[in-house]
């Protein structure tokens, strides 16, 4: 039976007594304030509209890069060309016929293997030279190459005067006099009148051009006029 202490006793508490001991907590200064749980909604809300923002962006992006737009094309009116026609090129004649003839011949031939070692002039010397030239040619060379050959160094050397030339050819420098034994071109200009041009600067004039490839009794001349 509890009895309360008396006078000058201390107080004392059974420790199954009717008044338990008061429980002691640590103070709390400030006091906390309770956290707010977070708003599960606002976050779904927010994804979605991040959503659908990336979503039309790229939607966007697709379309601008893979429309189309629709273009006339304007037919480009093109200038109707025809093909010009390449002239066939034609056989070299030989003999020589026509002064293309001459020219054609002349452009397949080798003027070096023609080899002056005189030269003079003859006829009206003070109003109209005629150039006369002493040649050697290899005696390997013949034929149709030799009358190239010529005519090469014919035109090479513009003995196509307008007063004439003669050119006598030979095998040896020994053998040279008025009688060739190789060959010849005799060129004669003729005026108006049918004498022989007197005036460098004539018009209307008329020219024989007397090829040979051999002596002079041989026969192997092609004349040629124009």
């Amino acid at each position: 039976m509890y009895q309360p202490p008396q006078q000058g006793q201390p107080y004392y508490q059974p420790p199954n007594g009717p008044y338990p001991p008061p429980q002691r907590y640590p103070p709390s200064y400030p006091p906390q304030k309770p956290r707010k749980k977070p708003n599960v909604w606002l976050w779904i809300v927010g994804a979605v509209v991040l959503f659908s923002l990336f979503a039309y962006v790229s939607i966007a992006t697709s379309t601008a890069k893979n429309g189309t737009s629709t273009t006339t094309a304007t037919p480009t009116s093109q200038a109707t060309t025809t093909p010009t026609a390449k002239p066939t090129p034609q056989p070299v004649r030989y003999p020589p016929v026509t002064v293309a003839d001459l020219h054609a011949l002349a452009a397949k031939g080798d003027a070096s293997a023609i080899v002056g070692f005189h030269s003079e002039s003859t006829g009206l010397v003070a109003i109209c030279p005629q150039p006369k030239r002493f040649v050697t040619v290899d005696p390997s060379i013949t034929g149709q190459q030799l009358a190239q050959d010529l005519l090469a160094y014919f035109y090479a050397g513009q003995l196509d005067s307008p007063c004439g030339s003669l050119i006598l050819v030979y095998h040896q420098q020994s053998e040279s006099n008025d009688v060739y034994t190789a060959g010849l071109i005799h060129f004669d200009v003729t005026d108006a009148s049918g004498g022989a041009n007197t005036d460098p600067n004539a018009s209307g004039l008329k020219y024989t051009l007397t090829l040979d490839i051999g002596t002079f009794d041989a026969h192997q001349e092609a004349v040629v006029t124009y």
